[in-house]
């Protein structure tokens, strides 16, 4: 399979250029810091989901620039399967008191047939709850553009050809998730083995039906 992910937030055009994404008070000190920010712990665990991904014998097709309708244009024309945009979430941008959302969340496209969109979601959602710190807090939604999933919908609603999702499995602002998996470069890794693993499932499922 071909499979782009797509590292939202960097490399918008214009007044968004300088955009990272949210952040979570990962040092305490009440003042947000790029190492705190979503755009850099993103392009941390797609790294290690790429390196699984083309160990499995993938191709990954990597993205972290351009308007979101331009990477999705580029995805359907290099002939992708599957399009992830890569995310993670927090209720309040660093709140003082670590009581962010507990869940990890997978969205895929409502317009999805249910072999396809929520297949794939409930493939990476399995991976996902096996880590102990999501564990039965995973969380899998249509997106749509008319409903409170419009946010995560506008990441992939201009994706044809490749089954599409939003991936946003962990809060930078809660603090068990910040002991689990934001530590280091390391600790973070599990969350792209798990996408990755989840794609993989969901592709051999395909080739087997």
């Amino acid at each position: 399979m071909i499979v782009a992910l797509d590292r939202q937030h960097v490399g918008k055009p214009g007044k968004r250029i300088a955009d990272m994404g949210a952040w979570g008070d990962l040092d305490g000190d009440g003042e947000a810091s790029v190492i705190e920010s979503e755009a850099i712990w993103t392009g941390m665990y797609l790294w290690h989901a790429e390196l699984a991904l083309r160990q499995m014998g993938h191709i990954v097709y990597p993205m972290s620039h351009g308007r979101y309708s331009e990477r999705h244009k580029a995805a359907n024309e290099v002939g992708c399967d599957v399009y992830i945009a890569a995310h993670l979430n927090s209720l309040t941008g660093g709140t003082r008191s670590g009581q962010g959302g507990n869940y990890g969340a997978v969205f895929y496209d409502h317009r999805s047939s249910e072999h396809n969109g929520l297949a794939l979601a409930e493939s990476i959602g399995k991976q996902l709850g096996a880590l102990p710190a999501i564990g039965s807090r995973v969380r899998i939604w249509p997106a749509k553009g008319s409903d409170w999933t419009r946010r995560a919908y506008s990441t992939i609603s201009g994706v044809g050809r490749p089954v599409a999702i939003c991936y946003e499995p962990a809060f930078l602002d809660y603090k068990p998730h910040q002991s689990a998996f934001f530590e280091s470069a390391e600790s973070v890794a599990v969350l792209g083995r798990a996408l990755a693993d989840g794609i993989h499932a969901w592709g051999q499922s395909r080739e087997n039906t």
